[in-house]
């Protein structure tokens, strides 16, 4: 299986930001006015904001747009005036003009939650599109919240569950996510879910510690860690995993592709729901405060089916499989 050549394909388009020197000010995009039943009374203004002009930004732009736009269209008199607008700037681009009236912020990656966080407008804002542990560092008042871009440890642990009647899942735990290995036990702990696990210090102990890992596990999951799986050790993880009979959870479709078994991962069209729900749900509250952080709501699963033949394991569809860990209730 080309392991490698997908790998790095994966690697160059994750939707993470190139740096450089106001280069979000440069590429920033958005928005067009999406017009809507005019009623003042309860006119609540959405800003986006974007981190850049990747097509997962677009996506997730032009479908939340459709979402807020489909909530404002029925017919159940309950639609609030949700406008996205242009974000504009002045002609130095090094300050950015919110619009009036706006009644909620929504970033999408990094650079624009930084660039939110500098303007300190005391709006409400939810973040999109960052790892847990970053939006945990970038969130500093209670008037900011998040929908992580990870997928919650219980979802993937279930997942696990259907591929082995009998998981025992083996964990690399890099710098990034050794912090959340109390997490990782909990949960695997109130699923009766075996787990064993190495802490990686360093890259070069990747192999070795792999390899103990495939001795006692059956179940590889590949955690977003760039500490641990990265493009220099992805091809032999996966590739290790292969020869010794252990499927690997991935966590991108794109590592379904490189030869992970399956991948649990919420696409922008889900992201895009969520923040469209969260959206409208927040505005027609009324209310101040925002919610605590989440994870998402909605989700996609992908399987590798030549592998699952391979490695001799018949899976659902992926409809089905949804559908089986939304009903997985048992401890």
């Amino acid at each position: 299986m080309p392991f490698q050549r997908v790998a790095d394909k994966w690697l160059l388009k994750r939707p993470f930001i190139r740096t450089g020197a106001n280069f979000f000010f440069r590429i920033i995009i958005l928005f067009s006015l999406l017009g809507s039943v005019e009623s003042p009374a309860s006119e609540g203004t959405i800003l986006v904001l974007s981190s850049g002009n990747a097509p997962v930004y677009k996506v997730i732009t032009q479908k939340l747009k459709e979402q807020i736009s489909r909530s404002c269209s029925d017919n159940t008199g309950s639609c609030h005036d949700h406008r996205l607008y242009d974000l504009n700037s002045d002609k130095s681009e090094v300050s950015l003009v919110i619009p009036a009236k706006t009644k909620l912020i929504i970033t999408l990656g990094l650079k624009a939650a930084k660039a939110v966080k500098t303007l300190n407008t005391g709006l409400p804002t939810v973040h999109a599109l960052l790892p847990k542990k970053t939006a945990d560092q970038v969130i500093t008042s209670p008037n900011q919240t998040a929908i992580y871009l990870d997928q919650p440890t219980e979802r993937q642990y279930k997942l696990a569950r259907l591929i082995k009647t009998d998981p025992h899942i083996g964990l690399l735990l890099g710098k990034n996510t050794a912090l959340a290995e109390n997490d990782f036990l909990r949960i695997a702990q109130q699923l009766s879910i075996p787990v064993s696990y190495r802490l990686v210090e360093s890259e070069e102990q990747v192999g070795p510690l792999l390899k103990e890992l495939l001795e006692e596990s059956n179940i590889l999951l590949a955690l977003p860690d760039p500490s641990v799986f990265n493009q220099r050790t992805i091809f032999n993880i996966l590739l290790s995993s292969y020869h010794n009979k252990v499927p690997v959870i991935g966590f991108s479709s794109a590592y379904v592709k490189a030869g992970a078994l399956i991948s649990a991962f919420s696409k922008p069209e889900d992201i895009a729901q969520h923040l469209a729900e969260f959206s409208t749900a927040f505005l027609h509250s009324g209310k101040d405060t925002l919610p605590a952080p989440v994870y998402p709501k909605y989700f996609s699963v992908e399987v590798n089916r030549s592998v699952a033949r391979s490695l001799g394991i018949s899976m659902p569809d992926e409809r089905e499989i949804i559908q089986l860990m939304s009903n997985d209730t048992k401890q």
